[in-house]
């Protein structure tokens, strides 16, 4: 079903920095703050809560009234982004409310990349190449091997960081998702893409996540505290993930309600919810999303998703 009132659209994301997406809290272990996983498969992920909040922010920032972003009342509540992600204003007998129209799942990963014998790689599994329109035909997969999907070359072994497998190579067609295939992005790693299994595909992002140690400053000195070493996790540069946005605009002709009063030339192309959205995500590229962003944290690319 794809019509003015629902619309499904996949959006494939590249890491251009580190992203570090925290739990909120602090663990004993060897690294203090750790990032999201997702339950079932303890992969890090993106929440989807993470991915509204930066595009209604940005959204919000491009359109020029950031109170929409917030819980302060915009400076007119039939706007694009309010039409879009909804809003909470005042409190009390004095509250108002609206739903939004669009709903994000988490960005989950892809395309991991691990330093090899052979240099970079990227590490997938079978599920995630279907999610690019993938379709891997072969059915006997051993799961202690790694399948080169360039299918071509001989049959060998590689050293992925501490596990050294057998490899043999497949033939795939390219994938199908918003002509991903014709990306220069892609270009460049889809001879070096090896698949794995579910179990070592969880092995092999945990064990290769971005850690780093920093150090709290003292804001009056401006020096380093004393004992106050930490260590964070990261989902590294250059991974790629994917995350599903839906728009049900069940309020129909609203979204054109609320763009005609805007005037600003930056949103006079926002055709849906789904055109607000794309905009927002776009800004990530430059001004990032979750933590650390002051450190060099937080920049993602749309590779695919965002040209119509």
């Amino acid at each position: 079903m794809n019509n003015e009132l629902y619309k499904e659209e996949k959006f494939v994301f590249m890491t251009l920095d580190p992203i570090h997406i925290g739990t909120g809290g602090t663990n004993l272990g060897i690294v203090d703050n750790t990032i999201v996983r997702e339950a079932g498969s303890n992969i890090p992920i993106i929440p989807g809560t993470s991915l509204s909040g930066a595009a209604k922010m940005f959204a919000a920032m491009l359109m020029g009234d950031l109170d929409a972003a917030g819980n302060k009342k915009p400076k007119s509540t039939e706007n694009p982004v309010s039409h879009t992600f909804g809003y909470i204003n005042g409190n009390g007998s004095e509250q108002s409310s609206k739903a939004g129209v669009v709903s994000f799942s988490d960005a989950r990963i892809v395309l991991f990349p691990v330093y090899s014998s052979e240099g970079t790689i990227w590490v997938t599994t079978k599920a995630m190449l279907n999610e690019i329109g993938i379709d891997v035909k072969k059915l006997d997969l051993v799961e202690e091997k790694a399948y080169h999907l360039g299918g071509a070359g001989e049959n060998g072994k590689i050293k992925i960081g501490w596990l050294y497998i057998d490899v043999e190579n497949l033939a795939v067609e390219k994938p199908k998702l918003d002509g991903l295939a014709g990306k220069s992005e892609w270009q460049l790693i889809e001879q070096k893409i090896y698949m794995v299994s579910d179990k070592l595909f969880t092995q092999i992002v945990n064990d290769n996540l971005e850690t780093r140690t920093s150090v709290a400053i003292n804001s009056e000195t401006g020096a380093a505290e004393d004992q106050a070493l930490f260590t964070y996790e990261a989902i590294p540069r250059a991974t790629w993930l994917i995350s599903k946005v839906i728009q049900d605009d069940f309020r129909s002709n609203g979204f054109e309600t609320a763009k005609n009063c805007q005037v600003n030339d930056r949103v006079k192309d926002w055709k849906s919810p789904m055109d607000v959205v794309k905009a927002g995500f776009k800004v990530i590229e430059y001004l990032g999303i979750g933590g650390m962003t002051t450190r060099g944290f937080g920049r993602m690319k749309i590779i695919s998703g965002g040209e119509n």
